[in-house]
């Protein structure tokens, strides 16, 4: 059973940073940007238990107008819209909460990313700087993807009560 789970613990184990200073220059920006993705961003696209009653949206239910965006994108977006967007919706919402707790973050930065990746990609941009927080969390998610959460994170405390021998 250990050697199945060796590859996972691999994926959670944060970079090794022993200072204090670094520790906190990794925290700072994971909980901002865990903040802004799942009670910014995310409430007026995604319905979660936080979004505002305002926004009319049930609970794991997506707005139209982010659907409609999707669909935009083109195939294979254009072909199940409400799929793709509800998978985005989810990965900022679900996202933004592992992001702060320092769960599971290089795989929930791997996810932020493409997400991020796939927005930048294919949406069609106005001349306006929407573009700018989309960017700032794509590279925001390579960072944490390399990274992981630092000492102050759950992925921490998981993998240092078991700690396990890595060889690179």
């Amino acid at each position: 059973m250990n050697q199945i789970l060796l590859p996972l613990k691999k994926l959670i184990i944060p970079f090794r940073v022993d200072e204090l200073m670094p520790n906190v220059l990794i925290l700072i920006p994971r909980v901002l940007t865990g903040y802004l993705l799942s009670f910014v961003f995310a409430v007026n696209k995604f319905g979660t238990p936080w979004t505002p009653k305002l926004m009319g949206l049930e609970l794991f239910e997506v707005s139209d107008w982010f659907i409609k965006l999707v669909e935009q994108f083109g195939p294979p977006f254009s072909q199940i819209p409400e799929l793709f967007a509800w998978s985005a919706g989810f990965t900022e919402a679900l996202g933004g909460i592992l992001l702060i707790l320092g769960l599971n973050t290089r795989i929930t930065a791997f996810f932020i990313t493409t997400t991020m990746f796939v927005t930048i990609v294919f949406r069609l941009w106005d001349v306006s700087w929407n573009i700018i927080p989309t960017f700032i969390f794509f590279c925001l998610g390579l960072f944490f993807m390399g990274f992981g959460s630092g000492k102050f994170g759950l992925d921490y405390v998981l993998t240092r009560r078991n700690p396990i021998q890595l060889h690179f």
